[in-house]
């Protein structure tokens, strides 16, 4: 008797504390996934969305899935490559399953990623000249929105096209620039394009398409992503305070201009007003005293930076007169916590002594010339030649201290020594354009070939470079992240619409899809926790999220067996 009243108690009391802590009870959304035939649809994403939380899970061989959610109401979609896609709602307190039978369908534009929507271009200069300066910032589901129009229609959308939410790129543009980038769209998106045209055939696109099934690996995933309070704030780059487990972005629209802490555990936004009006917040880092710093890339004041306390609320902003007119874009902090960023075109990286509080720069060599083949060499205009420019991109710090970054437009990786200033390029045979980079533990430094669509390792003791080729075939490799729960190198893929994980043991892939429509993701920098799951921002979506490979997250705050074992 007294071992069941201890047991009563012992259940009682777990009761209680689940109570006392808000975490609700657990249910299931299941069901099959099925064509008008009956046959099951393996790998269709079903997704539940409750207020600012959608969870998403992927249909198996067999067409069953479930989803684990908090006990309440949902909007339930169904979605799958080449067919038609159904919302239900769904109240878990009525017992049963929830089926979908799924119509196949013509192929949409808009339900394309940049990656099919690329395998449908020739490779022609004009097309070339088009990924240099479209793809640098968004990928094709965007152009989409505006095929059919002419070249003068073109011509006359480009220096307003982000309606006011960011810096116009084109505003300023030379008027032979926007001859040569109009006569291209109209070329390959016009009326006389023939998979681009207002009256395309849906029909004619599935046998022309490159299309990638998820893989076994995607469909054990859970992925969950939350609405960012702000709408149009243009998440940009997320960044993990792994001692804390909480997540920063930027919000880089002028509608957002904030820098936004995300509590996990909670499942709550706090966002900290820039004091800079149009600031565009765009990557960070954060500090080992949980301080976030982020570069500032509004590009008519001078170099910025500013850090958010999250113990006080407390914004600052650095101000670098010098450097009046090129903005700072990505940074990264060394071993002492100096904060090392990229910015402007005159061929030097920036540094800023925290404590000092100290700006410095340090030059490095610029060709005289664009190498061939080069993404700042498909986007000279014809006819035009323009001295190099230094554009370095991405910063890393490897594990002697030594500082990386990137050359985007040139597709070069350079070393710098902090101590010495003596800087060192390396140049991977073939490469187009390099944007995201990392360390690993075993100092490789990864990379993606972003417009040769290709990830790549270089030893930063040996000088070796080797490339492989993501399962999609036009992936372009953003942000990089090494995750040190699974040893894995993980990517964003922009045109993709994919968060990649790539084992370098077994140099396996591992794409897993985004739920959201591929002309509002965007996924750019990424980041893991602690837990080993990889968050992402949705660029165009205003969302930010993350993808479980396990598939153990679940709609509440708490699983089944953490239950069982409190």
């Amino acid at each position: 008797m007294k071992t069941f009243v201890g047991r009563m108690m012992s259940s009682l009391l777990a009761v209680l504390c689940l109570s006392g802590t808000g975490l609700a009870a657990t249910s299931v959304i299941h069901g099959t996934i099925t064509d008008s035939s009956g046959k099951p649809l393996r790998g269709a994403t079903i997704s539940a969305k409750s207020g600012i939380k959608s969870i998403t899970r992927f249909s198996q061989s067999d067409g069953k899935y479930e989803i684990s959610v908090v006990a309440g109401t949902y909007d339930v979609t169904a979605d799958v490559y080449g067919f038609a896609g159904k919302k239900v709602s769904v109240d878990t307190s009525k017992a049963g399953e929830t089926n979908f039978s799924l119509a196949a369908a013509n192929l949409s534009l808009g339900r394309l990623t940049g990656s099919e929507l690329e395998s449908l271009l020739p490779d022609t200069r004009e097309t070339r000249l088009l990924r240099s300066h479209c793809i640098e910032c968004h990928s094709l589901p965007t152009v989409i929105h505006n095929r059919g129009k002419s070249a003068a229609e073109w011509k006359e959308f480009l220096p307003q096209m982000t309606h006011g939410a960011t810096d116009e790129p084109f505003e300023n543009a030379d008027p032979k620039e926007l001859d040569a980038l109009s006569a291209a769209l109209e070329k390959d998106f016009g009326a006389d394009s023939p998979y681009f045209n207002l009256d395309a055939d849906g029909s004619q696109l599935k046998a022309h398409v490159k299309h990638v099934e998820p893989s076994d690996d995607a469909l054990r995933a859970t992925i969950i992503e939350y609405d960012v309070p702000t709408k149009i704030s243009r998440p940009h780059s997320i960044e993990i305070d792994q001692r804390t487990n909480v997540a920063w972005f930027g919000e880089e629209s002028y509608y957002g201009n904030k820098a936004t802490r995300f509590d996990m555990q909670a499942e709550k936004f706090k966002e900290y007003p820039l004091l800079t009006e149009k600031a565009r917040p765009h990557t960070g880092a954060v500090a080992s005293d949980g301080r976030y710093w982020v570069a500032l890339a509004h590009s008519n004041d001078p170099a910025k930076l500013a850090s958010v306390d999250p113990e006080t609320g407390e914004v600052k902003e650095y101000y670098w007169p010098e450097k009046k007119g090129p903005a700072a874009h990505t940074l990264t902090l060394d071993h002492s916590g100096n904060v090392w960023f990229s910015g402007g075109t005159s061929g030097d990286l920036w540094s800023f002594d925290a404590k000092k509080q100290q700006f410095a720069s340090h030059a490095y060599a610029v060709p005289a010339a664009y190498p061939k083949g080069t993404m700042q060499d498909w986007g000279e205009i014809p006819g035009e030649m323009h001295p190099a420019q230094g554009r370095s991109y991405d910063v890393a710090v490897d594990n002697e201290g030594m500082v990386w970054f990137s050359e985007i437009a040139v597709g070069t990786l350079v070393k710098l020594n902090p101590a010495t200033g003596e800087t060192k390029d390396i140049h991977p045979e073939g490469t187009v354009s390099i944007r995201g980079i990392t360390v690993d533990p075993q100092d490789n430094l990864w990379f993606g070939d972003f417009l040769g669509h290709r990830f790549g390792r270089l030893n930063v003791k040996t000088g070796e470079v080797k490339f492989y080729k993501p399962p999609t075939p036009n992936a372009t490799v953003y942000g990089v992240t090494y995750n040190q729960v699974d040893g894995a190198i993980w990517f964003a893929d922009m045109s993709g619409n994919n968060v990649t994980r790539f084992d370098p043991k077994t140099e396996h892939f591992s794409e897993y899809p985004i739920p959201q429509r591929p002309d509002r993701s965007y996924e750019r920098f990424i980041g893991a926790d602690v837990k080993g799951r990889v968050w992402f921002t949705e660029y165009f979506g205003d969302r930010i999220g993350f993808v479980d490979p396990t598939g153990e997250s679940t709609g509440s705050q708490i699983t089944s067996k953490q239950a069982a074992a409190k």
